[in-house]
């Protein structure tokens, strides 16, 4: 599979980095409920330190605000994934999955307070495409749109399922989170993903001097 990460997207955010895992062989179902237990315990951790009014102001979701001002008035309002889960979980919503992948995920994006996405590579069309078009950062594959990352929605037609085995994983990093911080994030999502699913993890990350490449 190739990725792309169109020129204009970095006109827009020159900053952006985008980080990808992308896993094969995987088991996605047998250890769920130990990930979910995970996840849980992210949970009480976020409900100790976050309210409703300083979800916004957190310094890591901070920059995505200022990034939906890039695209005008006219930008509709907008919930980066991660800022999804935080309110869930501020209004005490149960957002368990069947498939492990999910979990480890959503541990990791609230852990780390970031935005991310996941794809099952084997219903993905083509050629994995990451562009600005209609007032939004969105991604698609040759055939559909898969999601738009500024007013978040993902298309649940290549969503992960608990049968699913291989799975793509990306998140979106921007300033105040350093290189190394990255870096630290991606190995630990990867070894999370290795050592509760099996099979193999490749990891990259893409921005504007490295915007394409080609997977296996």
């Amino acid at each position: 599979m190739k990725i792309t990460i169109k020129p204009e997207v970095f006109k827009k955010f020159p900053q952006l980095k985008i980080g990808f895992i992308s896993a094969t062989g995987i088991d996605n179902k047998s250890k769920a409920a130990k990930a979910n237990h995970l996840l849980t315990d992210m949970q009480k951790v976020i409900l100790l330190t976050f309210n409703k009014d300083t979800v916004k102001s957190h310094n890591l979701i901070s920059p995505w605000d200022a990034a939906k001002a890039e695209f005008g008035k006219k930008a509709k309002h907008y919930h980066t994934s991660v800022e999804i889960l935080l309110e869930k979980i501020l209004h005490r919503q149960n957002f368990k999955t069947k498939d492990t992948v999910t979990a480890l995920l959503r541990y990791i994006a609230l852990k780390h307070i970031i935005p991310f996405g996941a794809d099952d590579p084997a219903k993905v069309k083509g050629e994995l495409i990451f562009e600005v078009a209609d007032k939004d950062l969105r991604y698609r594959d040759e055939k559909r749109i898969l999601g738009k990352k500024l007013d978040y929605w993902k298309n649940a037609k290549t969503a992960l399922k608990p049968s699913s085995t291989s799975a793509l994983l990306h998140f979106e990093f921007l300033p105040p989170v350093s290189a190394q911080k990255q870096k630290e994030i991606m190995n630990e999502a990867a070894d999370l993903l290795q050592g509760f699913c099996g099979g193999e993890v490749e990891v990259l990350v893409l921005d504007k001097k490295k915007n394409s490449i080609i997977l296996g």
